[in-house]
């Protein structure tokens, strides 16, 4: 499966949510033999209705492919998993694989990259014959996916490793304007921590929805308990003209697209 098809399977011509799916960790997947075949992570989704509900869009932050195995999960509750990743995997194919099932299992294995995308990447991968086979209404709400390690990622080799940390902006979602004139009243933030506040950059997307009249409600992945109501606090910077300009500071932007370089060599003096 070239790049381009699997891309088109995470971002359908029929959904309204797939311009949101950034194309940077699929410029250069190709799927493994095998991908498919490892287990993936199971999800308690007790909170959700039973039925879809049309009005509630969600935003899934947890680490790596376990965001992307948790929107494959939501596909049989009738959301649509749009991932919002704008890190690259890396120039090197032979960095980004091997992916195997270790990647799963928490066995120990080097990362040539500040934040190890291995895992995520196996995720869109095996993904794919569940979003062929899915039966989705073009006006399904969506899930959008994020990995929670996006800014905390380290590699073995700090000095020699590809620097692919990246933030959420608000440019890489939709208006709350747009959320609202597609029926959606609410979103809930699914995380992995105990606090029920977003990480600051999410922050920023948040805050925006909220003062369009949109709740924003909280939930750690790990348990079936209902979702709480939050109240989004102003992030540092919020709607500042230069909040972009100042965010990358220190980061890496790709010439293909989205987020990852190499670190200058200090003999060359750049």
């Amino acid at each position: 499966m070239t790049p381009e098809e699997l891309y088109s399977l995470w971002a359908p011509a029929d959904s309204a949510w797939s311009p949101w799916v950034l194309p940077v960790p699929f410029a250069q997947l190709l799927c493994p033999g095998g991908a498919t075949t490892a287990a993936a992570p199971s999800f308690n989704l007790d909170w959700l209705p039973s039925e879809t509900a049309m009005d509630m869009a969600i935003v899934v932050d947890l680490p790596g492919g376990d965001a992307i195995y948790y929107g494959l999960a939501l596909l049989e509750r009738g959301y649509r998993p749009v991932p919002v990743i704008d890190g690259s995997p890396g120039p090197d194919r032979s960095a980004i694989f091997s992916l195997d099932s270790s990647i799963l299992t928490g066995e120990n294995y080097k990362s040539a990259c500040m934040v190890d995308m291995r895992g995520l990447l196996l995720a869109l991968c095996q993904g794919a014959d569940q979003l062929r086979n899915a039966q989705l209404a073009p006006e399904s709400p969506p899930a959008f996916l994020l990995d929670s390690k996006r800014m905390s990622g380290v590699a073995y080799n700090i000095e020699l490793a590809f620097d692919n940390r990246w933030l959420a902006f608000p440019q890489d979602f939709p208006s709350g304007r747009f959320l609202k004139n597609r029926g959606i009243r609410r979103v809930v933030l699914v995380h992995d921590t105990f606090l029920k506040d977003p990480q600051e950059d999410l922050a920023h997307v948040l805050l925006r929805w909220q003062e369009e009249g949109i709740a924003i409600e909280s939930k750690s992945a790990g348990f079936g308990d209902a979702p709480a109501p939050i109240t989004v606090s102003r992030p540092f910077r919020f709607r500042a003209a230069w909040y972009r300009a100042l965010a990358v500071l220190g980061l890496r932007r790709n010439d293909a697209g989205g987020f990852g370089g190499y670190p200058p060599d200090p003999s060359s003096g750049g």
